[in-house]
């Protein structure tokens, strides 16, 4: 009952953390609040007590997925839990219900200090509300799905992947791995800055990077990524750069309604780019069923190394200015070569007025007036 309850939250734009549970490898399924299908699902960490990532493990409490089938037919919904973060010796504020000297309804406890450490995934869901919170801050259009969804991409990849058939990086004790904040909130950040709408994003079509290569030397960047469809069909692979058009990322043949993952690769010459940080955006396209969705937007940032934008800029002015001259003087010699009409007299004729007719004589005699105007003005 809890866990549909979470569910129905979450459908109705309530981004929702909710713990794993401390039962360990011999939970029995992740019964309880912590096995809802759309909530975030937290396991804990243990730091060691120390600030390098690289020791942390999976608390021993934790409780390990996947969760009990609940015969849906939708092997996804088992991947519990999502994310993980740090429980274990967690220093806490102390509230009326740690001390045992006042009441929680009743008494205020904001002068209270902290009370000792404590354990458990109830303190590893906390952090992962306070990451979804910066979150909403740094871009309030995402909805509970695509702060799933963001999470889990930019997550910090642990353990081996228990089903790869199923999804590439999903792990029993880590989920799709350790929260990573910074990255969580720059993605949304860089979400919102894209100009790009979100509506038509579908959480079923997966798009992930896994490594980035830059050989400056060769004046060579590679972009590597998966991508699969839980749902529906991936038809291509797409990138831009600075938000310009689209091009199609090189990618082994896509396996349609199969939904198995394949490897995609964009390729990238930093001499052919200005000098300076470029944003490459990439999305998965949907087909079939899924025409008109999109996986969640990717963002990479590569260096430019070379003058491109700029040197075509100053070979495009070089040719208009040649062309202009080249017109001017064409111009000229058209216009030298037209033959010039008989000046009527005053400063510009030798002919003298005797030999021309009335009319002549008075446009002759108003050229006059025109040329003494000009030159006093």
């Amino acid at each position: 009952m809890f866990s549909r309850l979470l569910d129905e939250a979450m459908e109705l734009g309530v981004t929702v953390s909710v713990a794993a549970g401390n039962d360990g490898p011999d939970n029995d399924g992740l019964s309880g609040m912590g096995s809802s299908s759309l909530s975030i699902t937290v396991g804990a960490t243990d730091d060691q007590n120390t600030i390098d990532r690289e020791d942390d493990t999976i608390a021993g409490y934790s409780s390990r997925g996947p969760r009990r089938d609940n015969g849906n037919n939708n092997p996804l919904d088992e991947f519990k839990p999502e994310v993980s973060a740090p429980g274990s010796n967690i220093i806490q504020a102390e509230g009326c219900v740690t001390s045992g000297g006042c009441s929680n309804i009743i008494d205020d406890a904001s002068d209270n200090t902290y009370t000792g450490r404590g354990s458990g995934t109830s303190y590893a869901t906390p952090a992962v509300t306070g990451v979804i919170a910066l979150m909403m801050e740094a871009n309030p259009n995402l909805d509970p799905f695509q702060i799933k969804e963001i999470l889990k991409q930019t997550a910090e990849r642990r353990g081996e992947p228990y089903d790869t058939s199923i999804d590439p990086f999903w792990n029993k004790d880590f989920g799709w791995g350790m929260v990573d904040a910074h990255a969580a909130v720059k993605l949304s950040f860089d979400l919102q800055n894209s100009g790009m709408e979100m509506t038509n994003y579908s959480p079923y079509l997966q798009l992930h990077v896994t490594s980035i290569s830059e050989d400056i030397q060769n004046s060579s960047t590679e972009i590597n990524g998966i991508a699969w469809a839980q749902q529906g069909e991936i038809s291509t692979i797409e990138y831009n750069i600075e938000g310009g058009m689209w091009y199609e990322a090189t990618y082994e043949e896509i396996n349609g309604s199969s939904n198995l993952p394949f490897n995609w690769s964009i390729s990238l010459d930093p001499n052919k780019l200005a000098e300076k940080n470029h944003t490459i955006q990439i999305r998965g396209v949907g087909g079939g069923d899924s025409a008109g969705q999109y996986s969640l937007l990717s963002i990479v940032i590569v260096q430019g190394t070379g003058d491109y934008e700029e040197s075509s800029g100053s070979v495009n002015f070089l040719l208009i200015t040649l062309l202009v001259a080249i017109l001017a003087l064409l111009l000229i010699l058209i216009m030298s070569m037209i033959k010039q009409p008989e000046l009527l007299p005053s400063a510009h004729l030798e002919k003298s007025k005797e030999n021309l007719s009335g009319d002549e004589i008075l446009e002759a005699e108003l050229l006059d007036v025109v040329d003494d105007f000009e030159k006093n003005t």
